[in-house]
């Protein structure tokens, strides 16, 4: 899969491309299927809702505990656009899972991913794509993600509140700052079927409301950084900052349809 040049430039103008329907439901239901099993470990790589132990807010690292994840993380349907847009190889600074449970998923506050990437790992800049997989549909009703286009180019915001959980830490942008740059560039919902993929400017401006509906809507980041980006590191824990910086090569396009073909 390649980009043309209007969508790599729409990218660098609006800061994300988005694909509904990227993925068929048979491929992406190769790893709704894995969800239970994911969501039922125990360790640090699971974050739990403030005030809900019943409610997982994040997993990370998902690539390494099921093979469909795995291979998706390697899909030449998001590696090829990555390596497009970064101009030259990648690694996996992490993967995460935000499950936004019906009834349960938590607000996210505006903010940046670079913001704590550069604070906690010492990325050098913000040369990282964030790739979204949609696992559920996403509609206006179950907190789709929101994100204000052309937000990348303001940079790092610095005047920031950090908020610190077990596990990660968010650094939340002020409602003033918000505010101008919505006045700029506007609030866009992600909506969309499973299987869609948005791939993202790391310093682009996001947030989710609270899920007070039945409907759960689940998106799984992988967050690729260009080799020469490497994080000079902070001393989190590899789920949260890999130090393996190895250039990832994409398989083939089937290897997620192999999955089934192997399971008949």
């Amino acid at each position: 899969m390649q980009l043309t040049p209007d969508q790599v430039e729409a990218y660098r103008r609006d800061g994300y491309l988005f694909f509904p329907g990227l993925f068929s439901p048979a491929e992406i239901g190769h790893l709704r299927g894995e969800l239970p099993r994911l969501l039922a470990h125990e360790g640090p790589e699971i974050i739990r809702e403030k005030g809900d132990e019943t409610a997982i807010r994040l997993l990370y690292d998902a690539h390494r505990m099921a093979e469909p994840f795995r291979r998706m993380s390697l899909h030449p349907r998001l590696l090829e656009p990555v390596r497009q847009l970064l101009g030259e190889d990648a690694y996996i600074h992490q993967t995460r899972l935000n499950p936004k449970f019906d009834f349960g998923g938590g607000t996210w506050d505006w903010h940046q991913d670079f913001g704590t990437w550069h604070r906690a790992d010492r990325m050098p800049e913000p040369r990282c794509v964030m790739v979204a997989v949609l696992l559920d549909d996403s509609t206006a009703v179950n907190a789709p993600l929101l994100i204000v286009p052309g937000s990348q180019h303001h940079g790092m915001v610095k005047e920031v509140k950090q908020d610190d959980v077990t596990g990660y830490v968010l650094h939340v942008i002020d409602r003033p700052t918000l505010g101008k740059l919505a006045a700029e560039g506007g609030i866009t919902p992600l909506l969309g079927p499973a299987g869609s993929v948005c791939f993202l400017d790391c310093n682009i401006v996001h947030g989710s409301a609270n899920n007070i509906t039945p409907y759960r809507r689940a998106i799984w980041y992988v967050n690729y950084n260009a080799v020469s980006n490497a994080c000079l590191g902070g001393g989190r824990p590899p789920h949260l900052d890999n130090r393996d910086f190895t250039p990832l090569e994409p398989l083939a396009d089937d290897c997620l349809a192999s999955l089934g073909q192997a399971a008949a």
